[in-house]
């Protein structure tokens, strides 16, 4: 589906266990899956769960979704919103073109920590299911890991 036919729901941009179509439909089950899109100058770090964190010259993938009132209700409940992720406006990029999305930055204070592996594993289907560049995903672990070795 192309974004640029988003009705008057918001535009929702995921990067992380919401990329799993299958998860975000048990949470969402009215979202609308749009388009893979990216978050310029930023990239993605493990606080145990995702987190993105500016940085030039990178960019975040992740997936574009409409969503309604309900299903925004319920993203709060799955993030944790406010207390460990907040809602946040950014701008993203789908089929060449810029949009203005939202999504969930988490709240600062958390610390790097390596991901559950059933939290990893519904990220890496998400990356299937919107046929995303796995080897990024694979990049941003292994800091994870590093960061941890040093």
């Amino acid at each position: 589906m192309d974004p640029t036919r988003a009705g008057s729901d918001l535009l929702y941009f995921a990067y992380g266990a919401n990329l799993s179509r299958a998860h975000m439909a048990l949470w969402c089950p009215d979202a609308v899956p749009l388009a893979p899109a990216t978050w310029p100058d930023h990239r993605l770090v493990f606080r145990t769960w995702v987190d993105v964190v500016p940085s030039p010259g990178d960019a975040v993938q992740g997936a574009l979704y409409e969503v309604g009132a309900r299903d925004l209700a319920a993203l709060d409940e799955f993030e944790e919103c406010p207390t460990l992720y907040r809602r946040v406006r950014v701008r993203v990029v789908s089929q060449e073109s810029p949009f203005e999305a939202m999504t969930y930055r988490m709240n600062p204070g958390r610390t790097l920590a390596l991901p559950e592996p059933d939290y990893l594993g519904l990220i890496l289907q998400g990356y299937e299911d919107w046929q995303l560049d796995r080897s990024l995903l694979a990049v941003m672990e292994r800091e994870t890991h590093n960061a941890f070795e040093n």
